[in-house]
């Protein structure tokens, strides 16, 4: 018996097998058979509830199939990196409760900043609101609208009004723009990487710079850059979450098989973290096999990043 997690788009070929050409209909009867046989174990995750919640805004009609097929061959089995846990949950999690619930979540989200306390009925929302309006931002902070347009969409409020507020109200509204619109997405990733060809360019003056270091590395990469002088945050507890999210995003943005969607890119990340807890990740997609398999291979994690076809042929059961 092998972990193997699979891609939503391999559920979804599973659930429209009958309607799949004769040789796509071998593939993945094959491993819907491997399944339900139980040789191989597929738990289901939060990534694709979040695949399922973007096809049910555009198109609902089709929810509870997916809903089915989901269930049908998790057996509701669900493996999940809970909010403050320093390690991703496996347990048995009923698919349609999942998906209702986030349903739920999404739609409490606010549109904006400003209201994303506004059940605060104790004042001490509306005391940091005017805390973050009365903390200025140094004026230098304008030279940024002259290095590139992104800026002025990023930063619309913060250039009038030039306080944190401003600041924590257009950084909250352009995550979610960047969401919907691909190009706010793709204009940001131009911007890094022209900045970072401009870095590449000047190698020998940083290694000049750092040569009084005690240990001078051969060549400087930009991500080793990056990674030196940007802040030590976390976007998880989980270190192995961070690692793996993180890795993912700069093969993203470095521009090879980038996705035409942030929210994809989002969830390819999280599929492919997901993916590490098992031997074998599966997928179709073109852009993800390569981000999960370059990402597995810098971080030496064992799992096998495969397309079905290829998966099939080499499976030992």
């Amino acid at each position: 018996m092998k972990y193997v997690y699979i891609d939503w788009n391999i559920f979804n070929k599973i659930e429209q097998k009958d309607s799949l050409s004769d040789e796509e209909f071998l593939i993945f009867d094959k491993i819907e058979r491997l399944i339900l046989n139980k040789d191989i174990i597929c738990p289901y995750s939060n990534a694709h509830i979040n695949d399922l919640l973007r096809g049910y805004k555009k198109n609902s009609i089709y929810i509870d199939g997916h809903l089915e097929i989901l269930k049908y061959l998790t057996g509701d089995l669900c493996i999940v990196q809970y909010w403050g846990r320093n390690s991703a949950t496996w347990h048995y999690r009923d698919v349609k409760e999942f998906f209702n619930s986030a349903i739920k979540d999404g739609h409490s989200l606010p549109d904006f900043y400003l209201d994303l306390c506004s059940w605060d009925e104790t004042g001490l929302w509306a005391q940091q609101i005017n805390l973050l309006r009365s903390i200025k931002i140094p004026t230098n902070l304008k030279d940024i609208y002259k290095a590139n347009p992104i800026f002025e969409a990023m930063f619309p409020k913060t250039k009038e009004d030039m306080n944190i507020l401003a600041m924590c109200e257009d950084l909250y509204q352009f995550s979610n723009n960047a969401k919907k619109d691909y190009l706010l997405y793709k204009s940001l990733k131009k911007y890094m990487n022209q900045s970072r060809a401009r870095l590449k360019q000047q190698q020998k003056i940083l290694k000049d710079i750092n040569k009084s270091m005690s240990e001078i590395p051969s060549y400087l990469e930009n991500d080793s850059f990056y990674e030196k002088y940007l802040p030590k945050t976390k976007t998880s507890n989980n270190d192995k979450n961070q690692q793996i999210t993180d890795t993912f995003f700069k093969l993203d943005i470095k521009g090879f098989k980038s996705d035409e969607k942030f929210a994809n890119m989002i969830d390819d990340s999280l599929h492919t973290f997901y993916g590490a807890h098992c031997e074998y990740f599966l997928t179709i997609d073109d852009k993800c096999h390569y981000k999960a398999t370059e990402t597995y291979h810098k971080l030496g994690i064992p799992t096998i990043c495969l397309k079905p076809y290829d998966f099939i042929k080499i499976i030992d059961i």
